[in-house]
């Protein structure tokens, strides 16, 4: 185990206490003026804020030094964000992913941490509320989903593939019939990447690559087996979140749906 590593196990009982304490409570009950619009359209709730600021108070007291970066903080503060380039370590938080979904009573969001050391993600955590799923894993150490190893890095049968993709990277799939069969859109990146651990989807990818939204669960994927990475085959960097990003199941599924989404040369 990387000696860097906080407490794995209390960071998951921290996650289901603030889903049991203060999300579920929320969930199909929400109340008038508990629901408000950021900018760009987004929703958040009063379990967004209240999660994230319960988790900011906790999990920096696992690792002396550490600090926060969470989705409500930035949006509140810009400066928040660069906190991902400093030197102390950094718990990038996710209070509810798929807030969509949680407003409006559907089943499927998650609660998301990651925890950074100079830029690289060293463990991830992704728990589901209603369904109890929990994603966890450290660097060097494995992945297991609901207590169960997952290994992943087999293409498995050669057959179109199952994923999720966003804008104009999904109708790019789409017109690829014989390599993917199905292509969904987006609506909980959590979830999305519990899916490919669990072997359900084969691939996700994404247009927008906030670090809430992707740090844990690409880390995931990547420590269980899979590949992730920018179309153009650079590395995914927490700090500067831009471009178009595709993680699978494996390195040979990466390469058949990258070959796919990439641009053309006449667009």
């Amino acid at each position: 185990m990387n000696a860097l590593l906080p407490d794995m196990d209390r960071v998951s009982e921290l996650m289901k206490t603030a889903a049991a304490e203060i999300i579920l409570p929320r969930f199909r009950a929400l109340k008038d003026g508990e629901i408000d619009e950021k900018d760009g359209g987004e929703l958040v709730t009063v379990a967004d804020i209240e999660t994230e600021a319960w988790l900011t108070q906790r999990l920096p007291d696992l690792v002396p030094g550490s600090t926060v970066v969470g989705e409500e903080a930035v949006f509140a503060d810009k400066s928040v964000f660069d906190r991902l380039a400093a030197d102390d370590p950094v718990w990038v938080i996710d209070p509810v992913d798929g807030t969509w979904n949680f407003a409006n009573g559907r089943e499927t969001f998650a609660v998301i941490v990651a925890y950074v050391v100079h830029g690289e993600v060293h463990a991830g955590w992704i728990y589901e509320p209603v369904s109890e799923a929990l994603a966890i894993g450290a660097r060097g150490d494995g992945v297991r989903l609901s207590g169960q190893d997952v290994t992943l890095g087999d293409s498995g049968a050669e057959a179109a593939f199952v994923g999720t993709a966003a804008r104009y990277l999904r109708e790019r799939a789409e017109a690829a019939p014989e390599i993917v069969r199905e292509v969904f859109r987006p609506r909980c990146a959590g979830h999305e990447y519990v899916q490919i651990l669990s072997g359900e989807r084969a691939f996700s990818a994404y247009t927008k690559l906030l670090p809430w939204d992707h740090a844990a669960g690409s880390f995931l994927v990547r420590e269980a087996g899979g590949h992730n990475a920018l179309l153009d085959g650079e590395r995914y960097n927490l700090s500067q979140p831009k471009g178009d990003m595709l993680t699978a199941c494996s390195r040979d599924v990466w390469q058949k749906i990258a070959a796919v989404m990439s641009p053309r040369d006449d667009e």
